[in-house]
């Protein structure tokens, strides 16, 4: 089965690295996507509404440091995923429903990784805040 893996990265020079890592890891340059887009003002952009939590303003303001990997077994994800971790990839999506034909419009990719996104956030478990549910130790009903 193949598949996709997405990664964001911190700035455009690790678009180099990346790309001279995964060809030294036996990927082809047909074998991956880097995506060029202009720099947008004054708009947030759409991997900063992702990933707000402590990430490089940069990888998030511009769209440009995004790239997609075919993935056709389990060595290759690995070296993809190897690869990715070297070069301070800010965040990676797996996207198995996604052969990467489809992966070349990038359009497409924020949709699925943006659907993805929601659906991790509904699956978290629900989380109990009630103060009833908190013991805070022995209370003065403790008899001796």
């Amino acid at each position: 089965m193949s598949y996709t893996i997405v990664g964001l990265f911190p700035s455009q020079e690790f678009a180099k690295a990346i790309s001279e890592g995964l060809e030294n890891n036996g990927f082809r340059n047909e074998d991956y996507i880097i995506y060029h887009e202009e720099k947008k003002q004054a708009t947030k952009s759409f991997w900063s509404k992702l990933f707000t939590d402590s990430i490089d303003e940069e990888a998030t303001s511009v769209d440009s440091l995004i790239i997609s990997v075919a993935i056709k077994n389990e060595q290759d994800l690995e070296n993809a995923k190897k690869v990715f971790n070297e070069n301070k990839v800010v965040n990676k999506y797996i996207l198995e429903d996604v052969n990467f034909e489809k992966a070349t419009d990038l359009d497409y990719i924020k949709k699925v990784v943006g659907l993805k996104a929601k659906a991790l956030i509904y699956a978290m478990p629900q989380v109990k805040t009630s103060s009833s549910d908190i013991h805070t130790g022995i209370s003065s009903e403790v008899t001796a």
